[in-house]
């Protein structure tokens, strides 16, 4: 089916807006990082920058989309050269001192962009999908909902591997369908056949190198060579090319599966014991759990999960899409029943479900032609509407969450105001600031630890000192004899009187935790030199 001169602008119309809404999401946070796991990538993607080689020598996470973040930081380099007049491995952090301290920030920009085009490369192939599925009325209506979806648009400009997860697991769906198609036409000995069995199975490689849990969609794969009996050799030569697809693209996409097997076991078996404890992710012992989490309007909302349901009954009562509703469903199944081992999980580790979940809605509002009559659409139409609507409280969460300045850049443009070059400002190493926001402070700045800070400051040199609070609950043992020092060294900062205060949260006492973009930030000042913020902003003042 060709796409009509009407429907072809308004794809373009809907991708347009997919990237109109999550285009402003990329560049708030700079030069910090925007989200708890961004490091997690980027740090080996300074690793392979640094090294020039193919191992990130972390393995919690495939490499797929550390290597597509690197190549495309390799790509801006000219770039990068004519804007400052020095290669961009120059200013690459000579340590990894603290998880925040991502420099340059063109290659937390260049990590972003990788995710943003696979964001929208989801609403793209979706819309390709659904029309292959339910015509073209339904491929607008995905479109527009994978657009606005909160629980995509959340995550369409954040470094994570989960929204490039997501795109393999869609492209793999669209290419089972394909497969289909080729076998019922030409049989299961055409060239065609063999061509798309080979390329699904690629695209499950490149699924599993994106996020380990991603490449159970080979089971789809798998379901479309499931056939008559007296088939099976062709069939099987069929699986045979899928498989070979996948151990392909597995090894181009993370060559560690090979050459680093126990580290990458090791690997998984930490990731494990990681979410087996969900005292790591929050004070009150973890978060809601997945189902919980769906049915959140930050996620998909209860509007949207009601309709899943109703959408895959109808794929299933329907006996042309019922082999696609199965696969899809065995697939959701293996990739969820393991992650409801552990009471929490995070719900963008079922991401690639949602694309299809929200393609079985649009098939259902519009099914396939000859299609539903004047009065079905206007319902449909209707419908649609309605599950925008409901997106509405997760767009604003998410402007809310992911569109805000790092408290820490807001504090060194107020700074800059103020200082003078005479002025000599005490900064808490803890605080996690980059050297070269640091660089732009018009005086003299010393960066010292904790430990330190209190000596210095009553040595009387310094015109200010810059510090926060620590987070010590849950984070430190009642063993560790740090303890006792952090505690004396709080109530001394009790005693300092606040000139300024920016952001909220805050600072955790280990260096390879996120400082989060609202840290707090307090100055306070000598008692006998009040010149440095003798018009600083009132105590209350915040980002």
């Amino acid at each position: 089916m060709q796409w009509s001169m009407r429907h072809r602008f308004g794809a373009a119309a809907v991708l347009t807006a997919a990237l109109a809404i999550r285009a402003p999401l990329v560049l708030p946070s700079l030069p910090y990082l925007g989200y708890v796991d961004e490091g997690h990538v980027l740090h080996p993607v300074l690793t392979l920058l640094r090294t020039g080689g193919w191992d990130p020598q972390w393995y919690l996470h495939p490499s797929l989309t550390i290597y597509l973040i690197t190549l495309l930081v390799h790509v801006m380099r000219p770039v990068y050269f004519l804007m400052h007049g020095h290669s961009l491995l120059q200013d690459l952090p000579i340590g990894a001192d603290f998880y925040d301290l991502i420099s340059p920030p063109e290659v937390i920009l260049a990590g972003r962009c990788v995710v943003l085009a696979a964001s929208l490369g989801i609403v793209a192939l979706g819309m390709v999908l659904a029309r292959r599925m339910a015509g073209q009325r339904a491929a607008l209506a995905v479109g527009i909902l994978l657009a606005l979806c909160p629980a995509l648009v959340q995550r369409g400009a954040i470094v994570i591997v989960d929204t490039v997860a997501a795109l393999c697991v869609l492209a793999t769906l669209l290419s089972a369908v394909r497969l289909r198609s080729a076998i019922a036409d030409g049989g299961a000995s055409a060239t065609s056949a063999r061509r798309e069995a080979f390329v699904a199975g690629l695209l499950a490689g490149a699924s599993v190198a994106a996020k380990y849990p991603a490449g159970l969609v080979f089971l789809v794969v798998f379901f479309a060579l499931l056939g008559p009996r007296h088939e099976w050799r062709s069939r099987g030569r069929l699986l045979l090319f899928a498989t070979t697809g996948l151990f392909v693209s597995a090894f181009i996409g993370m060559p560690a599966f090979v050459l680093r097997t126990r580290a990458v076991i090791a690997a998984l078996l930490e990731q494990s014991r990681l979410y087996a404890t969900p005292a790591l992710f929050s004070a009150g012992g973890g978060g809601a759990g997945l189902f919980r989490q769906a049915l959140s309007p930050e996620e998909l909302g209860a509007v949207v999960c009601a309709l899943g349901v109703a959408s895959y009954l109808a794929l299933l009562w329907k006996r042309t899409t019922r082999p696609v509703a199965l696969a899809w469903l065995a697939f959701g199944a293996a990739l969820i029943l393991p992650l409801l081992v552990h009471s929490y999980q995070p719900f963008r580790y079922a991401l690639p479900l949602v694309p299809p979940l929200l393609i079985a809605v649009a098939a259902f509002l519009f099914p396939a032609p000859p299609g539903p009559s004047s009065a079905r659409v206007a319902v449909g139409g209707l419908v649609l509407l309605f599950v925008l609507v409901s997106f509405v409280p997760g767009l604003k969460w998410t402007y809310r969450e992911r569109g805000v300045r790092d408290s820490r850049a807001v504090f060194i443009d107020w700074l800059v105001t103020k200082a003078q070059p005479s002025h000599k400002v005490l900064f808490v190493r803890e605080l996690a600031f980059l050297p070269k926001e640091l660089d732009r402070v018009p005086a003299t700045v010393v960066v010292a630890p904790w430990v330190e800070t209190r000596t210095l400051t009553e040595g009387g040199t310094f015109d200010a000192l810059v510090y926060g609070k620590f987070d010590l609950a849950g984070a430190l043992t009642p063993r560790d004899s740090r303890v006792s020092d952090l505690a004396r060294f709080e109530s001394w900062l009790e005693t300092l009187t606040i000139e300024a205060r920016f952001g909220s949260n805050p600072t955790p006492i280990y260096t390879n935790f996120w400082r989060s973009n609202g840290e707090l930030i307090l100055v306070a000042i000598r008692s006998n030199s009040g010149e440095l913020l003798r018009h600083a902003l009132p105590v209350s003042a915040t980002q």
